[in-house]
Formats: structure tokens, C-alpha cells, sequence
């Protein structure tokens, strides 16, 4: 090999390295998705949708899209705490539908906010949960969540206005821009006591972070 090919071998060889090395760094210096992340919580306030005892000594907030199949899969188990805690345990849920990836996430949020303008926020939401693999890629999500709100035996004139009123739009929209705002990209994300958790691997593991807050002094 010429004196000059070497030389231009060995350049590229040396570019290919510090290439390299600046991909190791940056992937080693960015934040990791699994890690908790440092976000401070806003208060919980009258418009949030809060399950079991408002006073308890453990608040679990969850930030979830009805259309998520992970947040599908953790649905049993917050319910699960719920029952298990009774009273030592609070549960908000906010929404965070994301719309550019779940096609009738938005229309669901609307949906249970619309029921709960009638009292039946959670009714429409474990029924939006129980039922996910039957609206989330239908066309006809809408004509289906109508049928949710006839069996939970809800006024139909007034569900089919509110789901479509800009009032409804617009207060899952602002929950959706806040979620962005405090940093949040995906769902579910938990907080208890105002931190912000890793997604536990099972019942067991959200049970025993639960408890932990619970036996502190």
C-alpha cells in the first residue's frame, strides 16, 4: 500500500473511532427512559379525577391513555391497590392521550370526562380498560362508547353533547399539554407521594413501593 493510501486509511479509521466514541458518550450522558424521572408534581386540585380516600396517607397519581396496552395491563393492578390499601390509599388519574400514535385515544379521554360529568367517570373508565381491544383500532369508537354510557345507564342526550363539545376537547387537551410540560413522553407514569416511580414489573412490586410510603413515620 502507497504511503498516501495509507495515510487517508488511517484518517478514516481515526474518524471512525472519535465517531464512535462521541455516540458512547452521548448515549451514556442521556437521561434513561427506566430511571425516575426529577419532575416536580402539580397539585392535585378539583378538576382531577380522584379514587378511594382523598386524605390518605399514599397518593398515587397515573398518567394514562385509555388506548395504551401497557396502561391496559396496569388497570387491574391499580384497582387491585385500591382494594388492598382501602383507605390508607388515594388514586388520580389524569389524561394523556396520545394521539399520535392511538387513533381513538382522544375520543376515549372525551368520553370519560363526559361521563364524569354526569358522576361516572370511573364506570367509564374501568368499562374503556375491560373493553380496549374492542374500540381501539374500530372506526365506530365513538357509536361504541354511546353504547357504554346506555349501559351505565347514563343521560344518552346529554353524553353525545358533551363528548363532542369543545368544553371536553379542550379539558383533555390541557391535561395532555401539561403532561408534555412537566416532562412527561410516555404512559403510564406513577407517582406516589409526588415522586416519580419506575414502572414496576408486577403486582408484588407496586404492592411493596405502596407499602414502603405506608410504614413510614
Amino acid at each position: 500500500m502507497k504511503p498516501k493510501e495509507l495515510a487517508i486509511w488511517i484518517g478514516i479509521i481515526v474518524v471512525l473511532i472519535a465517531g464512535l466514541w462521541l455516540l458512547v458518550a452521548a448515549v451514556n450522558n442521556s437521561p434513561s427512559s427506566s430511571e425516575p424521572l426529577q419532575i416536580k408534581l402539580p397539585a392535585i386540585t378539583k378538576a382531577d379525577f380522584v379514587s378511594g380516600n382523598p386524605k390518605a396517607k399514599v397518593i398515587l397519581v397515573e398518567y394514562s391513555d385509555f388506548q395504551c396496552p401497557a396502561c391496559r395491563i396496569y388497570f387491574p393492578l391499580v384497582r387491585q391497590l385500591e382494594k388492598d390499601f382501602g383507605n390508607k390509599l388515594s388514586v388520580v388519574y389524569r389524561l394523556f392521550p396520545l394521539i399520535q400514535t392511538h387513533q381513538n385515544s382522544m375520543i376515549s379521554g372525551q368520553a370519560a370526562y363526559a361521563a364524569s360529568l354526569q358522576g361516572k367517570f370511573w364506570e367509564m373508565h374501568d368499562l374503556l380498560f375491560e373493553n380496549q381491544d374492542k374500540w381501539s383500532d374500530s372506526k365506530s369508537a365513538k357509536d361504541i362508547f354511546i353504547g357504554y354510557a346506555k349501559d351505565l345507564k347514563l343521560d344518552l342526550n346529554k353524553f353525545r353533547t358533551d363528548l363532542d363539545v369543545g368544553s371536553t376537547k379542550k379539558f383533555v387537551t390541557d391535561q395532555a399539554d401539561k403532561a408534555v410540560a412537566i416532562g412527561l413522553s410516555y404512559t403510564p407514569s406513577f407517582f406516589i407521594n409526588g415522586t416519580h416511580i419506575q414502572n414496576p414489573n408486577g403486582y408484588d412490586e407496586l404492592k411493596k413501593v405502596i407499602q414502603d410510603e405506608v410504614d413510614k413515620k
